[in-house]
């Protein structure tokens, strides 16, 4: 039954994490230099499009992860541990910080200071950049942890 999380725990890991990379790798520098007016309709339209699949595939890994850490043991399990302790703080952090921000950011209306906007476009890129981070570091311990 190991293999069976193993196996679901790097997949949905490695999707939700290449959907994360390739958002700072690809959309965050391009975000950066954008007029205020073009970033908030090339962001709609960016989240509205991932935000159909990201959160199933961070609940599906975190999961994926928990039932992988129940069945192993040792450093195995220390390393799931680890990597589910990672995705968790992604989920709640995307849940508590970046979602406000993105639905304030996408939402609000073009009477909306420029200055209070681009604040949090910034802390928007500034946090998603936490997450990408953090979604390397648990994914690579998920890997360990199935090779272990």
């Amino acid at each position: 039954m190991t293999d069976v999380w193993a196996i679901s725990m790097l997949i949905s890991g490695g999707l939700f994490t290449g959907g994360v990379v390739a958002i700072a790798w690809e959309r965050i520098p391009a975000w950066r230099e954008a007029e205020l007016a073009a970033f908030r309709l090339a962001f709609a339209h960016t989240v509205r499009r991932m935000d159909r699949f990201q959160p199933a595939l961070l609940v599906t890994c975190l999961l994926s992860t928990i039932g992988f850490a129940i069945g192993a043991g040792g450093t195995t399990r220390t390393f799931a541990i680890v990597a589910g302790a990672g995705f968790l703080v992604i989920l709640a952090g995307s849940g508590a910080w970046l979602v406000p921000m993105r639905k304030r950011l996408v939402a609000s209306a073009e009477e909306a200071p420029s200055r209070d906007l681009e604040r949090l476009r910034r802390r928007w890129l500034r946090g998603h950049l936490v997450r990408t981070v953090v979604a390397l570091g648990a994914l690579a311990f998920a890997a360990a942890a199935a090779l272990a």
